[in-house]
């Protein structure tokens, strides 16, 4: 038996709870329209509880939310669980059937978005006739929508009472929130969160990023993906200010530039992409220095870690999926790295590193008989993962929870090296290694290899690498790249230098100028690109 007095259910949403009622003055949020305070925020997202309850949402039922980056998403992230509700976020840059399969799965009645969104997807939401729209922003009136579907304004709505944020959570096991895997090949999985592993990975990314009352964030990074890391979780769990720039659907270095200077920004996140912005030539160590940035989804080249020394930016390489509420491992740099040549600095800073604080000791990197493999930097296995942050399992899909939840581990798919330090290095997805012959028998080619590589030759903006079978059904590696503006390097020059650094039977057998297709997260689409190779028929090479 609990006791009531030892024993309070953990959710984030008490984050907002406590900053509202003792933080009351303080600046929250910064946007177009001003600045809110954490009292403001408060009693919006109590009203917006308000909203939902009487809208008939009851304990356990999917709210979803389609919108970019906004104020209102962040109130939403504390107002759908208040009452009991489930966030299920989706992705607004996804097509409109496949909004509509996500919307269909989750079973989400309520839909929380902005207007420009539902006028872009106007065709979806006449179909979904059954549903109830709340229009999250000013832009649009509900009779202005051309939509069967019931729409209400979130600002026009008669609030009779408010909810406080923590009344109704029953359990901390309960589910807080459905996220969809980013779907780059075959259909995406919701992915379930329980409020208990929302609160603490929150306060794992305080520690990890070293978030305090004083920061400032920037949302570089979408909201809708794994709830933003959970960062605005975590940014008010310290009462830190956000700085949300609605009107910059898509980031630009200038923008970017504008929101970092005239915020004092301390601290933003996002894929190795958005990271490259702050590379651009309208961006010095005046501008950056001592700003933390946080990045993961993919890795980030040597050159980029280099870079951002240069311009005194603390980046903190993490590593996590979906399934571990986002990220799990920390590359945690040490002291003693900084007296050691650049070049072995950048190949201890690209790794993944360790299991972060919040993640203990629940990471293992195993081969196909589930035993640890050697700290060798050598020999490849499995990346495996437990603990408080790993999710429930996948929505309404019990055979693919059980193919990954098992054993009593999260099996990534992920394969990873561990170095004589216990620093995790990926190398590739599972479905992502390249088998090829070599006069000595197969090897297993990590594509992440070959990209690095690459990428440290001047020129190269982007790069990514994939195996198709050719003629006789003869793996061929294939390199794909972006040429950085009025840069001269060709296919040609990347071969040379490919042959210089990597053993024969690496070295690519195609290299194709392209622009590499990635999802808002930053992981490249390789079906795309072997979708692309197909289409050029390159038949010189016997691709089919």
């Amino acid at each position: 038996m609990k006791n009531t007095h030892s024993f309070v259910n953990l959710t984030p949403v008490t984050f907002l709870e406590r900053c509202g009622r003792y933080l009351s003055d303080k600046v929250a949020v910064t946007s177009g329209n001003g600045d809110i305070s954490f009292g403001e925020l408060l009693l919006r997202a109590r009203r917006m509880a308000a909203l939902l309850r009487s809208l008939g949402i009851e304990y356990g039922h999917r709210v979803g939310l389609l919108t970019h980056n906004s104020t209102r998403s962040i109130e939403a992230h504390y107002a759908i669980p208040a009452v009991g509700g489930i966030i299920v976020s989706f992705n607004p840059w996804l097509p409109s059937q496949d909004i509509r399969k996500q919307i269909l799965y989750s079973g989400a009645r309520v839909i929380l978005a902005s207007g420009s969104l539902v006028r872009q997807h106007r065709e979806l939401f006449k179909e979904l006739s059954s549903h109830i729209v709340v229009l999250l922003d000013a832009s649009s009136e509900p009779n202005d929508i051309d939509t069967k579907s019931r729409c209400f304004d979130v600002e026009q709505h008669r609030y009779d009472s408010v909810i406080p944020l923590d009344r109704y959570i029953r359990s901390e096991n309960d589910p807080i929130a459905i996220n969809f895997t980013s779907g780059t090949t075959g259909d995406p999985k919701g992915v379930i969160y329980s409020h208990r592993a929302a609160y603490l990975h929150a306060l794992g990314e305080v520690m990890m990023m070293n978030l305090v009352s004083s920061s400032v964030y920037y949302w570089s990074l979408p909201m809708f993906h794994v709830n933003g890391w959970g960062h605005m979780w975590a940014a008010v769990a310290v009462g830190a200010r956000q700085i949300v720039d609605e009107h910059a659907i898509q980031l630009t270095p200038a923008s970017l530039k504008h929101g970092i200077m005239s915020n004092h920004v301390t601290h933003l996140a996002g894929s190795p992409r958005l990271v490259r912005h702050l590379t651009d030539e309208m961006f010095n160590a005046s501008i950056l220095h001592g700003v933390t940035v946080l990045t993961g989804g993919a890795s980030p080249t040597p050159h980029l870690i280099k870079a951002m020394k240069g311009l005194g930016v603390d980046l903190i390489h993490q590593y996590g999926l979906n399934e571990t509420c986002g990220p799990f491992v920390v590359c945690e740099a040490r002291d003693e790295w900084d007296y050691l040549p650049q070049e072995r600095q950048m190949k201890l800073r690209i790794r993944q590193g360790i299991a972060g604080i919040h993640a203990g000791i629940g990471l293992r990197v195993v081969d196909q008989n589930m035993r640890d493999v050697a700290w060798d930097g050598e020999t490849l296995g499995e990346v495996l993962m437990a603990g408080n942050t790993v999710a429930q399992g996948y929505f309404d899909n019990l055979r693919a929870t059980e193919n990954a939840f098992k054993d009593g581990w999260f099996h990534s798919g992920d394969m990873a090296v561990v170095h004589p330090d216990g620093y995790l290095e990926i190398k590739d997805r599972m479905k992502d290694l390249i088998y090829v012959e070599t006069p000595y028998g197969w090897e297993n080619i990590s594509s992440v290899e070959i990209e690095n590589v690459a990428s440290q030759l001047p020129g190269i903006k982007d790069v990514a690498v994939v195996g198709m079978d050719g003629e006789g059904q003869k793996p061929i590696i294939i390199l794909f790249y972006e040429r950085a503006v009025h840069a001269e390097v060709d296919e040609q020059a990347i071969l040379d230098h490919c042959r210089k650094n990597l053993p024969d039977f690496k070295v690519p057998g195609l290299v194709l100028e392209a622009v590499i297709p990635k999802t808002a997260t930053g992981k490249v689409i390789k079906g795309v690109l072997k979708d692309e190779v197909m289409k050029r028929q390159t038949a010189k090479l016997g691709v089919v």
